[in-house]
């Protein structure tokens, strides 16, 4: 997966800013996760300009998942990972995320199926309601 570094890094990025505001830890998540992915203890330079750089308004996410559509059923499941660990690090569930984590894992050619334990559920109000009483 490395040598799809810069796309997992646009990806990651697209997942901060998917709720349309960088909080909390994003940008610090998104640097430690690189670190691991690349085996480094440091985040080169050329991800770090490319953090810098990124722009969420020019930024083709469909583009960019569609890129990554031929890797391994396994390697499609960390990059969703991934993109779950930045959600999650602002501590905030939202909508946004997780459409757009949806539409990264439709565009790698994911079914919803695969994905499961990684969205958010709304349960429709009568299921609700019977996990109230």
């Amino acid at each position: 997966m490395k040598e799809h570094v810069d796309t997992i890094t646009d990806l990651l990025l697209g997942a901060a800013y998917s709720d349309k505001r960088l909080e909390g830890d994003e940008i610090a998540s998104i640097s430690q996760l690189l670190c691991k992915m690349l085996g480094a203890s440091t985040l080169p330079d050329a991800q770090t300009s490319r953090i810098g750089a990124f722009n969420p308004a020019k930024f083709d996410v469909k583009k960019a998942a569609a890129s990554l559509a031929k890797l391994s059923a396994a390697d499609k499941r960390t990059v969703l990972e991934l993109i779950a660990k930045v959600n999650e690090s602002d501590e905030t569930i939202d909508m946004d995320e997780d459409a757009y984590l949806r539409k990264v894992a439709l565009g790698m050619g994911m079914q919803e199926s695969e994905i499961g334990d990684l969205t958010i559920e709304v349960l429709p109000d009568d299921e609700v309601d019977g996990l109230l009483k």
